[in-house]
């Protein structure tokens, strides 16, 4: 069984390996695309399920904590 774990640990990176790491050019590129994607995310419109539903809550929040100055 010690040549399996052997085998599990020469699989895993170990503390002595390098991590591997992008160059600034690729983490630069990947960073524009993901602000991009979620740019365009973010300019879509809220449904208005989801409008009714934050409305609901906060009228609810509203309610206990009046209720909890009652008291």
């Amino acid at each position: 069984m010690s040549a399996v774990n052997n085998q599990a640990q020469d699989d895993m990176p170990g503390r002595d390996r390098k991590k591997p790491r992008l160059n600034d050019l690729a983490a630069s590129q990947i960073g524009k695309k993901l602000r991009a994607q979620f740019d365009e995310v973010l300019a879509e419109p809220v449904p208005d399920r989801f409008v009714a539903l934050l409305n609901e809550l906060e009228a609810a929040e509203k309610k206990t904590a009046k209720d909890g100055d009652d008291g």
